[in-house]
């Protein structure tokens, strides 16, 4: 299901960059960069795959059938068993990036088979890792474990065929890992209901954010807005994105900026307050300190990058 909404956007729609990668038989790639818009249900349909995304930036909000709810964000992977149907799926910021990797499973036996190479002539688990997400309904999301750091650490620098290679490669390590029970790669417990709550106010509170940066936001306006007392907002908000809700607004802050830059005519004063900043000076120190370029020098680099690449 994952794969048809890269393929077609399911009756929504898609543009951006898309690249499917073959890797071997059974196992396939894609590495995207897409913005989608996806309809409000999708067909329960039960496929015979393991389905890997590798979120490099963005946001996908997904409900199973059988009534889960999963949120994915930048540097997470999610696993979906096979058998595990979606109903729903949505992308919040509009806009998704990352890889997917496809495993296809005949048959139980087979899947050592299809990893082959990958696995090296390791032994996979094949009971145990079926348990093991059984237990789950059928997924999981990976976050801010050594492994996960590992892998998004590695993909920066890649190119969109070695992404998807690399991660096809992950996937395998994955997929063993978590069959012999390996510490490395511990599955995070699942969450009761108050947690559940708290998790879903959070990605209110964050959605309220990215679609409000123009906005003087503060930590008292939101907390109001959403009914928590303000410790509650900053100790809830850590949690779920491992990272100050002041510095997770900044970021994506000046990477709304960076694309502003790159693709639009406006001026950087008109940035700067499209972005939520009152001065262009004080936009271009918050800029300047996570591109260690200024907005000027960045708008010129995007455009002698774009213009090379039309050239070319």
């Amino acid at each position: 299901m994952l794969e048809t909404l890269l393929d077609s956007a399911a009756g929504g729609s898609l543009s951006g960059r898309l690249r499917r990668i073959p890797v071997r038989e059974g196992v396939r790639a894609w590495d995207f960069d897409c913005a989608l818009s996806l309809p409000s249900s999708l067909p329960a349909a039960k496929e015979n795959r393991y389905q890997i995304l590798f979120c490099r930036s963005g946001a996908l909000r997904l409900e199973l059938a059988v009534g889960k709810q999963l949120f994915l964000h930048e540097r997470e992977v999610l696993l979906l068993a096979p058998g595990t149907a979606l109903v729903r799926a949505s992308v919040p910021d509009g806009r998704l990036a990352g890889a997917l990797v496809i495993v296809e499973v005949s048959e139980r036996d087979r899947l050592p088979y299809t990893l082959g190479s990958l696995l090296g002539g390791l032994s996979l688990d094949t009971a145990r890792l079926e348990e093991r997400l059984h237990a789950r309904s059928g997924c999981a999301v990976l976050r801010g474990t050594p492994w996960t750091e590992t892998v998004f650490s590695a993909l920066q620098p890649l190119q969109a065929e070695e992404r998807g290679r690399y991660c096809a490669f992950k996937t395998a390590e994955l997929l063993y890992l978590l069959s012999t029970d390996s510490p490395l790669l511990p599955l995070p417990p699942e969450a009761p209901g108050r947690e559940r709550y708290q998790v879903e106010l959070m990605r209110q509170v964050r959605d309220h954010m990215l679609a409000h940066l123009a906005d003087p936001l503060t930590i008292s306006q939101l907390a109001a807005r959403f009914h928590i007392s303000p410790t509650a907002l900053k100790d809830c908000f850590r949690q779920a994105y491992g990272r100050p809700l002041h510095q997770y607004l900044l970021e994506h802050r000046v990477r709304r900026a960076a694309e502003l830059l790159s693709e639009s005519g406006l001026s950087i004063v008109e940035i700067a307050s499209a972005v939520g900043y009152n001065s262009a000076s004080q936009f271009g120190v918050a800029f300047k300190r996570r591109y260690q370029l200024t907005p000027s020098q960045f708008r010129r680099m995007a455009h002698s990058q774009k213009e090379l690449r039309q050239d070319m």
